[in-house]
């Protein structure tokens, strides 16, 4: 069996250094060219003429959002490859065998390739990691786990879209590391990674947040008590409070919880007036 075992934070690092020699470049030019023909409206002689057609219809919008694709093994940039080797040995592409024998408790690493767009014309590879949810005869689903550094657009370089706490399909084929954290369990704020998001109170920012499960946040209080108690409007939906860190209270919601539109508020306990209303956050919890 090929199953690397390592501690969660050297897992990070390791990456980290594979990352930062492992980014692969390419210029990719795209040119729309349009051509219109019709009747010839009538025009200020010192304009030049603007040719219309009445069956023109409106140009399509253009899809500009990042996106991007995984890399089989055998597909491996050599850059990225190359530190994948320093950093794993021959530990990797895992066999089938380990592959059968991921837990929730396991690390995936997959490497992805953004797809330039109009606008974002040069791609950028990345190495992510992803814990496992369940193991699949031709596939691993997993959640990407931060950090994650390319997902969005920069400058000219187009961003791959994989972004922390995503649900993922991995095909076997694309898996090429398969990882056992040994490090011991952490308790308390950032025990388990640091937060996707900060989100201000909604009945601040008249936001509704999109979160996923099994994915960090912190939540700003506007203020703290030792009184502070937590309320969720659905039964259905469980959330863990990981720590906190003065004002901030950082949570996270559990697999199993119903997915969709879900309310979390903050309450003072006062011992004059009951209850007090502190902060109330409305997220919509995708897969």
């Amino acid at each position: 069996m090929s199953m690397r075992t390592v501690g969660l934070v050297t897992l990070g690092v390791a990456l980290a250094g594979a990352i930062g020699g492992g980014i692969i470049w390419y210029l990719r030019r795209k040119r729309d060219q349009a051509s219109d023909d019709g009747e010839t409206p009538t025009i200020k002689p010192s304009r030049p003429p603007r040719i219309v057609d009445d069956e023109d219809e409106d140009e399509p919008e253009v899809d500009t959002r990042a996106k991007g694709h995984l890399f089989k093994v055998g597909q491996l940039p050599p850059a990225l490859a190359r530190a994948l080797d320093e950093q794993f040995g021959d530990a990797w592409p895992p066999d089938d065998e380990t592959i059968d024998n991921l837990t929730t408790e396991d690390l995936v690493v997959i490497g992805v390739e953004s797809e330039p767009v109009p606008g974002f014309e040069r791609s950028r590879t990345e190495l992510l990691t992803a814990k496992v949810r369940s193991v699949h005869k031709t596939m691993v689903r997993a959640r990407i786990a931060g950090p994650v550094e390319h997902a969005e657009h920069l400058g000219s370089h187009a961003g791959h879209g994989f972004r922390e706490g995503d649900l993922v399909e991995i095909p076997r084929t694309s898996i090429l590391v398969a990882a056992r954290s040994t490090a011991p369990k952490r308790e308390g704020f950032n025990s388990k990674g640091e937060a996707a998001a900060i989100f201000d109170s909604s009945h601040e920012t008249k936001q509704t947040y999109t979160v996923r499960p099994e994915t960090p946040y912190d939540l700003v209080l506007p203020y703290r008590t030792p009184d502070i108690e937590w309320a969720i409007d659905r039964d259905t939906v469980k959330m863990h409070r990981i720590g906190s860190k003065g004002n901030y209270e950082q949570i996270m919601f559990s697999e199993d919880s119903l997915r969709g539109p879900v309310t979390v508020r903050a309450l003072d306990r006062d011992p004059e007036h009951g209850l007090v209303f502190v902060a109330r956050w409305e997220f919509h919890l995708d897969p």
